[in-house]
């Protein structure tokens, strides 16, 4: 469901598992990735992780920016057109 973006439906009907456990399965993946990740990566950022993205979005030609991701600066070659 994470990988291809698909409903509960259609994995109910290709892998023969019921919905329900199919999202009961997903809260739990996201449970456990979330128990893992939590202390490293889903915190506020304090002042020597700010002074670093700021030196990477400068040496990436961005100064005094950090924290953007939505990437909407860049021009990707393969991204698809229907979505500009």
């Amino acid at each position: 469901m994470l990988v291809y973006g698909c409903p509960t439906d259609i994995l109910d009907e290709y892998a023969q598992i019921g919905e329900r456990t199919v999202i009961e399965s997903l809260r739990r993946f996201c449970d456990v990735v979330i128990g893992v990740i939590e202390e490293i990566f889903l915190r506020k950022p304090n002042k020597y992780d700010i002074a670093r993205f700021l030196q990477e979005g400068e040496d990436r030609g961005f100064p005094g920016m950090h924290g953007s991701i939505d990437c909407m600066h860049w021009h990707w070659k393969n991204y698809p057109t229907a979505r500009h």
